[in-house]
């Protein structure tokens, strides 16, 4: 029976027989899936992969999130800490998961991938074995390959190994375990440098992302990309250096702003405790913000900020305007350009009145805002030049908030300076230094309407 609906949004599944949940999501036109396996003491809920599957989704790989036992075994589990090493029931409970994958209609013609996380990784191996003519390519993450050694000689399927420079005894684990894999198509290890086991530092987790998108691209979706690599034997030690520091600008995209709020979603849960709000600056803004507040079940709202335009460049701010009259302005721009007060009184007023048609159409109005002693997450689809950003996280700020965090997407470096001093938290997943404009940062940025604001509104509101 078929539990999901092929489209662009995550759902949770049952796989039947074995009774596991799994989030499992299928782009349109997606040609491949990527299957998780997490490692000891891990679920599908883990941030790292749950991030690690929003980025291969918004560059058109479906996947599938599973837990590998059943809820009675994790609460055994989770007193005798046993269950989880079971490498050969792990293995099993993958292969049963890509048996139904291969039966399903929204499933059976994408070709197939594993992610390993610990002990996940082994059991990928394990699993990929049985699914030789089948499963095509294996990244896996801080692997313990060394407790399959048997079958690592009989693999197939590319096979790359992503480890910390800082974790030594797994990155000697994996170095001997790549010497194994004597049928393996393609088979490589990449030594991220700066990183440990979990891949907590600043920036890790996204180097280790970029290379493993790049590794399915090429081995899933036969791309015919060339190698991303190039060894390093200085101190007499051969590394393979990450994708970051061999081309900067990988290109990666977000494919929707429901996607970029969903992969932004992962970085949030901390605020959980909180009671938080999420807000959306309209109109893309809503979007992304939907679909954090569907994830995470906070709760939504919106402000009307809007820029001022830059009269030279329409698409630049000089500074933005607030739904109650407050303006935040760039004086090095205004004084770069020579502008009157009369031509920013101008188009403050101008501006002020499309803010007030928004809010009379979203019925937002005088309605009171619950921020008062809140958590707050301000939301827009990207940050160009912060300006709107700025002019509404100071309105919250006069609302007294227990905390404001500005999230988004995408941002460049000059909006970091704008923003560094505005808001407790700034929270991002892209800061690339080639920024020109938000949309060239999404495959699809057209624009939202305001009938799409107000469905969303009656929705969350």
């Amino acid at each position: 029976m078929r539990t999901y609906d092929t489209n662009n949004k995550t759902h949770e599944i049952l796989i039947p027989k074995v009774n596991l949940k799994g989030d499992i999501c299928v782009p349109t036109g997606a040609k491949a899936i990527v299957l998780f396996a997490h490692g000891s003491g891990s679920s599908r809920h883990s941030t790292r992969n749950q991030y690690i599957a929003h980025v291969l989704n918004s560059a058109g790989f479906a996947t599938l999130l599973v837990d590998l036992l059943t809820q009675e075994e994790k609460e055994i589990d989770n007193k005798t800490r046993h269950i989880r090493f079971d490498v050969n029931l792990l293995a099993s409970r993958l292969k049963s998961v890509t048996s139904w994958l291969l039966q399903e209609p929204g499933t059976h013609n994408l070709t197939i991938g594993y992610f390993g996380s610990s002990t996940g990784a082994a059991a990928a191996i394990v699993a990929a074995v049985k699914f030789n003519d089948i499963v095509k390519a294996i990244v896996t993450r801080g692997g313990r390959p060394d407790l399959v050694e048997d079958r690592l000689q009989t693999l197939m399927a590319a096979t790359l190994f992503i480890v910390g420079s800082l974790d030594n005894t797994v990155e000697a684990i994996n170095r001997r375990a790549l010497n194994g894999l004597v049928r393996a198509e393609a088979k490589e290890l990449v030594v991220i440098p700066g990183a440990g086991h979990l891949f907590e530092e600043p920036g890790k987790m996204e180097e280790l992302t970029r290379v493993a998108l790049d590794w399915f691209e090429m081995y899933l979706l036969r791309t015919g990309k060339k190698k991303f690599h190039r060894r390093d034997s200085r101190n007499g030690v051969a590394r393979i250096l990450p994708i970051s520091q061999i081309r900067p600008v990988l290109g990666l995209r977000f494919r929707d702003r429901m996607a970029a709020g969903q992969m932004l979603a992962t970085l949030l849960p901390e605020y959980k405790n909180e009671i938080p709000v999420i807000i959306g600056i309209p109109r893309g803004g809503v979007v992304v913000a939907d679909a954090m507040a569907e994830k995470l079940s906070y709760e939504f709202d919106i402000v009307v900020p809007r820029k001022l335009r830059d009269p030279i460049d329409s698409e630049n701010a000089i500074g933005a305007v607030m739904q109650d009259g407050s303006v935040y302005l760039d004086q090095s721009l205004i004084a770069s350009r020579n502008l009157s007060e009369e031509f920013i009184e101008a188009e403050k007023q101008e501006q002020k009145k499309e803010i007030d048609r928004r809010l009379a159409l979203y019925g937002r109005g005088a309605k009171e805002y619950r921020i008062k002693n809140r958590t707050v997450i301000l939301v827009d689809d990207g940050a160009a030049t912060g300006a709107t950003l700025a002019v509404a996280a100071r309105w919250i700020r006069q609302q007294q908030p227990k905390r404001l965090v500005i999230a988004v997407p995408v941002i460049s470096p000059r909006a970091i300076h704008v923003l560094a001093n505005e808001a407790d938290q700034l929270e991002f997943i892209r800061n690339p230094s080639n920024f020109v404009g938000v949309e060239q940062f999404y495959h699809d940025f057209r624009p939202i309407s305001d009938e799409q604001v107000m469905q969303i509104i009656k929705f969350r509101c």
